[in-house]
């Protein structure tokens, strides 16, 4: 866990706000800078690309900067905007942002017609390099090779960082930015004939005794025998550093600022390849024959290294092919795995809104063991997961509520299946139908669409089932057909704020710091919590946090934390002790300004 410093707080009861523009209209303002290497002699950098961007939603403009790192926006409205720099080389820098290659960053707030002149300061990128041999301790040449930063952004895995070893065996992944990674190792290769090297191709089958004895009697001039079936298949399994065929036991590498991290080899390894085999059957026991089946290393409670792997796109399981006689994969290597099967064809990208009429989909999930033997009798049974009906209501005191209903109603699972699309709802008028959910755990999500979000501000209240808040506690789906049709979710126009400015001792803005606003009731620390958020002041200090639930929050100022910290229940304890406390009700604004010594 990153240290976390806590700065010390105090009230003041002057209040600020911050005016917002519209990205497109042209204004007077000038937001101009230079670029430099985050050295100890810095030195400025040429041909850089530089992009100013404006609130959400909006296009940004792009520059280049001059052989003096200088680079100029003119004719920019008044508003908050964000600046970033990248370059091959180094690592993408945000302004004001205390992790490199992380955004956002610190916002620029502008007036009309104020020249701003900053300075962004841009890190070489750290290098990672090895060689790869084969169990014969020869070069591996032509093997991908990727790095994966452990640290999600917004809860995602970032894509990795590739390249392919040389004939030599050696890679070299450069531009990293400083922090922890996994090296993935995904050998396209076989045992040359003799055994001696490597060539490029798929897997190959080893001679068995029985056939090693067939070919000596064929020699011998006894060809009468008939000829033994084929040996096992074996190949050079995906390996992960520090060189284990098995991802959820991958460690990390770390890198500094600019370090050229040598020695990081791996052996491969050849295994034995297995086929695994199945049938699929639905609820009535009648046979699948249009369904999906994929392979994940095994999923556990907890999010594992294997996951970040493989949602980044790193490591690539074999695919399934599905027939009416069933499911089969083809070149399994050993290792603990899940097996997910729906119903239904594959889908690339964010699944389409489900039509009224369209068939239930059906899940089955199953863990299983390889261990280098073939695998046939695996007979998985298809059933629904949980189906929630509900409807929306508004809650109005001042605004009047939309009779179109534009409301965006999502269920956000909190350990996502990699791959598996997020649920999609089914919506007519006011009512809302999600059928037979992925297994898994889920909280609700509800926001009116951003084309009308100009009729006012409108705030999750509650997502309630009998008792239980489905914004704040999570529902699980399980294979087992049950259905939920008592969901209420309300809007409410009683929108809370807590605005503030984050000052030191001597009243002048302070940006080298986040805000936390976290609930302090500790079993609402959960992943994707609506009541923990986190924001960083703008250039003059101010801050702003809206549409929190009712209820009595900590606000802290948090140093050296990256953004997926703050949901780490351990730095919410270690905040918790010293943060100022207090209690939101509905629709209530409050000032509170943030003090740090």
């Amino acid at each position: 866990m990153r240290r976390t410093v806590i700065a010390a707080l105090a009230l003041v009861t002057a209040c600020t706000t911050v005016a917002v523009a519209e990205w497109q209209s042209r204004g007077t303002a000038v937001v101009s800078g230079v670029i430099v290497t985050d050295t100890t002699n810095p030195q400025p950098v040429r041909r850089a690309t530089v992009r100013l961007a404006g609130d959400v939603g909006t296009s940004g403009r792009l520059a280049g900067t001059d052989d003096n790192g200088r680079f100029s926006f003119e004719g920019l409205p008044s508003g908050t905007y964000m600046l970033s720099a990248t370059k091959p080389g180094y690592v993408q820098s945000y302004y004001g942002s205390k992790h490199p290659g992380r955004g956002p960053g610190v916002p620029v707030a502008v007036a009309e017609a104020q020249r701003i002149d900053l300075t962004l300061r841009i890190l070489p990128g750290a290098a990672i390099t090895g060689t790869l041999t084969d169990p014969y301790g020869n070069p591996a040449p032509g093997v991908a090779v990727a790095a994966v930063e452990t640290r999600p952004v917004l809860g995602a895995a970032l894509p990795p960082i590739r390249a392919m070893t040389d004939d030599q065996g050696t890679y070299r992944l450069f531009g990293l930015a400083p922090g922890e990674y996994l090296i993935s190792a995904s050998p396209q290769l076989v045992p040359s004939p003799d055994g001696r090297g490597t060539s490029s191709g798929g897997a190959v089958p080893l001679s068995s005794p029985a056939e090693v004895q067939w070919a000596r009697n064929r020699a011998a001039g006894n060809a009468g025998a008939a000829q033994p079936p084929p040996g096992r298949v074996v190949a050079y399994a995906p390996i992960f550093f520090p060189g284990t065929t098995n991802a959820g036991d991958a460690a990390v590498v770390r890198v500094q600022t600019g370090e050229e991290r040598t020695g990081v080899g791996m052996t491969l390894q050849l295994v034995p390849m297995s086929r695994i085999a199945g049938t699929l059957v639905d609820e009535d026991g009648n046979t699948v024959t249009v369904a999906t089946v994929t392979l994940y290393p095994r999923r556990r409670a907890q999010p594992s290294p294997a996951d970040m792997l493989v949602s980044s796109g790193a490591l690539v399981l074999p695919r399934a092919t599905v027939s009416a006689a069933g499911f089969v994969f083809n070149g399994v290597a050993p290792g603990e795995y899940t097996l997910v099967a729906r119903t239904g064809s594959g889908q690339r990208g964010a699944a389409p809104p489900p039509a009224a009429n369209a068939p239930v989909t059906l899940w089955n999930v199953t863990d299983l063991v390889v261990d280098g033997g073939d695998r046939s009798d695996l007979a998985l049974r298809l059933q629904r997961g949980l189906t929630l009906e509900g409807r929306i209501d508004f809650e109005r005191t001042t605004l009047v509520p939309p009779t179109d209903y534009p409301v965006d109603v999502s269920l956000v699972a909190l350990n996502p299946i990699p791959g598996v699309a997020a649920p999609r709802a089914v919506r007519k008028n006011d009512v809302f139908t999600f059928s037979s959910l992925p297994p898994g755990a889920y909280v609700l999500r509800a926001n009116l669409v951003a084309a009308v979000s100009s009729r006012g501000d409108w705030v999750l209240k509650s997502a309630m089932v009998n008792r239980r808040d489905l914004a704040d506690q999570p529902i699980e789906s399980t294979a087992a057909g049950e259905t939920v049709r008592t969901a209420v979710v309300t809007l409410s126009d009683r929108v809370t704020e807590i605005a503030g400015r984050l000052l030191d001792a001597g009243n002048r803005p302070v940006t080298q710091y986040s805000i936390a606003v976290f609930t302090t009731d500790k079993s609402l620390w959960l992943p994707s919590a609506r009541r923990i958020q986190s924001v960083q002041p703008a250039t003059d200090g101010s801050f702003s946090v809206k549409g929190l639930p009712a209820g009595e929050y900590a606000l802290a100022a948090v140093g050296d934390s990256a953004p997926g910290d703050i949901s780490d229940p351990a730095v919410l304890e270690q905040l918790l002790a010293t943060a100022f406390k207090l209690t939101l009700a509905e629709g209530e604004k409050k000032r509170q300004d943030l003090r740090v010594k």
